[in-house]
């Protein structure tokens, strides 16, 4: 049996929130704006490239979906469609905070399976201040 630690239990408390609750921020600003239609008929869309370089990566366009959902058995399934969007996409991915990974190897393979699904994608992890100051450099 895979154990479930406290970090691995936020995680999957978090996308749960997210699921269930309503946790969309009231206004968006954009009330406040006033944009004006300025057609542009000399543009051919089709040879408009959103590619990117990034990090020496080729990104098909500039966006990254950011995931905050490897540390929990729960979330691989999530992590292995997200990988599998970013691939076809050819877009990046993150996998969110190291933390778990820190804290043990029991949850692994909830953050492996987007490296597994997604060969040539952009990942990227992010680690806290405190995790350093707690775990080290090494």
């Amino acid at each position: 049996m895979t154990k479930i630690n406290q970090t691995s239990r936020r995680k999957i408390e978090q996308l749960r929130i997210c699921a269930e609750k309503e946790v969309e921020a009231g206004d968006s600003c954009f009330s406040d704006l006033k944009l004006v239609h300025v057609a542009l008929p000399e543009i051919d869309k089709d040879e408009i490239d959103l590619k990117t370089e990034f990090f020496g990566c080729t990104l098909n366009s500039p966006i990254m979906i950011a995931s905050m959902t490897g540390g929990h058995p729960d979330t691989k399934r999530i992590n292995e469609v997200l990988a599998t969007a970013a691939e076809t996409l050819g877009v990046g991915i993150g996998v969110g905070s190291q933390r778990a990974a820190l804290e043990g190897t029991a949850q692994e393979d909830s953050f492996r399976v987007v490296r597994d699904v997604a060969p040539n994608t952009f990942i990227y992890a992010n680690l806290g201040a405190p995790q350093l100051r707690e775990y080290g450099i090494d």
